[in-house]
């Protein structure tokens, strides 16, 4: 997404939860004018797991997603994935410690479908990202 574009807004559903958290389907993006472009994925069952997240191509312009085809059918994709376009991939933040710095795990993006808000946090197995990326 481009600077200035605002994030999307939209109830994200993902239909097998996220690693971890597989009851938590439903979530919701939060942003702060201040935070920009960082935002929160926040679950409207639990609100206390809320993950900040951050836009892929704003860590890594060239990032390289892979989809399989079971991921583009949970994700009821049309056609080729377009970041900013029919998807949004955001990267969730470990926020450090004060002595580590932030990293952003780019070895499992969350890819949302734009059209219908369906979610899915997706392994990249086959790729050299790693999930300690820092930002």
């Amino acid at each position: 997404m481009a600077e200035n574009d605002s994030w999307p807004k939209g109830v994200v559903h993902f239909p097998e939860g996220l690693p971890g958290f597989e009851d938590l389907t439903r979530f919701v993006l939060l942003q702060d004018e201040e935070l920009l472009p960082i935002a929160f994925l926040s679950s409207l069952i639990e609100p206390k797991v809320c993950f900040p997240v951050l836009p892929i191509q704003r860590i890594d312009q060239n990032y390289e997603l892979r989809l399989r085809d079971d991921d583009r059918q949970l994700l009821k994709l049309n056609g080729e994935p377009v970041d900013g376009i029919n998807i949004l991939c955001v990267a969730i933040l470990n926020l450090g410690d004060g002595s580590k710095p932030p990293s952003a795990n780019l070895f499992a993006p969350i890819v949302i479908n734009l059209e219908n808000w369906t979610a899915k946090q997706i392994i990249q197995f086959e790729s050299s990202y790693s999930s300690v990326s820092e930002v």
